[in-house]
């Protein structure tokens, strides 16, 4: 064994736990068959339709089994490949003389770097799942399989796509160690989802094949991988083992357990959710409602806006799992600026971080077509609270200045006043309105802009990004991305005081919120509406309980 083939490689915590076994790598070939095939352009697509059907398929031997959350992972996957973007996609890249399979690609790719490019991490681990469905797709038609582990393994590559870990045996999949990924990835929630130690982002890991066979430890909660553990390392494996479980167990007997703090301050967990689906997990790990609702999961991979009627169908189905007592918070389209969706055609930007962002597209006065698309996002909400009786909060992005609020503020009574002509009940149901906060001039001026609201909430990760003058998506920064850094607790600070000048509630809905230190330097600053991934609430609870 060489010396490469041993000591820790260190990445990012994706699903706790700890597991043993022989390491075993995922070939990077196998995923993309990039050969020329000469298959034509109508086989891409029939091949792209025979994906939709397999992952269809998946889908519901998820669902049959009771995975639920794993299921909607897979038809998610499904509605990617019949997405008729997709299908045109496929149509450029064969005009450009590339054959089936290599058409296949370069659409996925096309497709997956619109969503890379959002800032916004879960949106962005998106763009993993559209090559997974290209891939799929190639591999179908190319008549290539991917060979798979006959033995239980630890499984390393450079990432990971849902359709290929559906392929591999449970029984077989030990732990996961990716050289790519992130938390918010499918592979990730797929490995917690299934008890599957994970970590990702090690930028170290050796991927081409030189560590097969060697033994090692995957610590999902302490983000490392040890190559040619000694007897030492095996014993604390084991014990982490253990101890997993009993803390999985013993935090899931608090859900539904109030989370009042040792010094008697109650603190509200609710959860950031990407899509509908997600509005399950929320209410099973015990969320008390939806602090954040990416409304742009409606917007992306496709040609033409949603209309009304159908973001009325995605909201009512949110209400209806999270019941009436669950509030919802729904934050309009933050997009724009490096947020490229093409049928929106907006203008390409040098700096899109500080560009057309967020609220800023609804008050173009050139544009009367994003106005009306926010303005369908707020009536779609009204009328679908006013159905199940939901108890709704409308959150605005990328708040600078107290023009934009009283925007805001006029875009939603002109909203009332069209369902009232309408004859729509809707009209007069009552819904929270409130803004993040997420740029420095809001949190020191957040009292002012809070005059009138009902809620503000900070988006750590794009504040400690602005704070900072550090690109929250660039890896060699990442030292400089640190939320409980003291300028940006300093902001914190500031908004706190500036809501209770204003007499609002504040929140946060930042990945500081998301772990049991960020969560009680959070309410040690007087914050004490937290919402976060679902997977983070049972931890935060029993974190801010012992407190």
């Amino acid at each position: 064994m060489s010396s490469s083939a041993a000591g820790v490689r260190t990445g990012t915590p994706g699903s706790p736990g700890s597991a043993t076994g022989p390491v075993w790598t995922l070939p990077a070939s196998a995923l993309t068959p990039v050969q020329r095939s000469g298959a034509t352009l109508d086989e891409a697509i029939a091949a792209l339709a025979t994906a939709a059907t397999q992952l269809t398929e998946i889908a519901a031997a998820r669902s049959a089994a009771g995975a639920a959350e794993e299921s909607e992972i897979f038809s998610m996957q499904a509605v990617m490949a019949s997405d008729p973007a997709f299908v045109a996609a496929i149509r450029d890249a064969a005009s450009g003389g590339a054959d089936g399979v290599a058409a296949l690609i370069a659409a996925g790719e096309a497709q997956a770097a619109l969503l890379a490019s959002i800032p916004d991490e879960y949106l962005a681990a998106r763009a993993a799942d559209v090559r997974d469905v290209s891939s799929r797709a190639a591999r179908i038609l190319a008549g290539t399989t991917i060979p798979l582990p006959g033995r239980p393994i630890i499984l390393i590559a450079e990432d990971l796509p849902p359709s290929v870990s559906a392929e591999i045996p449970r029984e077989h999949l030990l732990g996961i160690a990716l050289r790519a990924g992130s938390r918010t990835a499918h592979a990730v929630i797929l490995a917690r989802a299934a008890g599957i130690p994970c970590i990702v982002a090690a930028r170290e890991l050796e991927v081409d094949g030189s560590l097969d066979g060697v033994q090692a430890v995957v610590d999902g909660a302490a983000g490392t991988l040890t190559l040619a553990p000694s007897s030492a390392d095996l014993a604390a494996a084991d014990a982490v083992k253990k101890q997993g479980v009993a803390d999985a167990t013993r935090r899931a007997a608090l859900r539904g357990k109030p989370c009042v703090m040792a010094n008697g301050t109650r603190v509200h967990l609710y959860a950031n959710i990407g899509s509908a689906d997600g509005a399950a997990r929320a209410v099973e790990v015990g969320a008390e409602g939806v602090g954040l609702l990416r409304s742009e999961f409606l917007l992306l991979d496709r040609e033409t806006p949603p209309d009304e009627r159908e973001q009325l169908r995605a909201f009512t189905k949110v209400f209806e799992t999270l019941g009436s007592d669950r509030p919802l918070t729904l934050r309009l389209a933050d997009i724009g600026g490096d947020k490229e969706i093409p049928y929106l055609k907006l203008p390409h930007e040098a700096n899109p971080f500080l560009g057309l962002r967020g609220y800023r597209l609804a008050m173009i006065k050139d544009r009367p077509d994003l106005r009306a698309l926010f303005a369908s996002q707020v009536a779609a909400a009204l009328r679908a609270a006013a159905a199940t009786g939901g108890a709704l909060r409308i959150m605005a992005p990328m708040i600078s200045v107290r023009a934009e609020v009283d925007d805001l503020l006029a875009l939603i009574k002109t909203v009332r006043t069209e369902l009232r002509t309408r004859g729509e009940a809707a009209a007069e149901y009552p819904a929270a309105i409130g803004v993040m906060i997420e740029v420095p001039a809001a949190a020191l001026t957040a009292a002012e802009l809070a005059a009138g609201l009902d809620f503000v909430s900070v988006g750590t990760n794009d504040l400690t990004q602005y704070a900072m003058a550090a690109d929250r998506i660039n890896p060699a920064l990442v030292a400089l991305q640190d939320a409980a850094a003291p300028g940006v607790v300093a902001l914190l600070r500031a908004v706190v005081e500036g809501a209770k000048r204003a007499g609002v509630e504040v929140g946060v809905c930042g990945e500081l919120a998301g772990s049991v230190s960020g969560a009680q330097l959070l309410t040690e600053i007087g914050i004490y509406e937290l919402s976060m991934d679902p997977a983070a609430v049972d931890e935060v609870r029993e974190g801010l309980l012992g407190a």
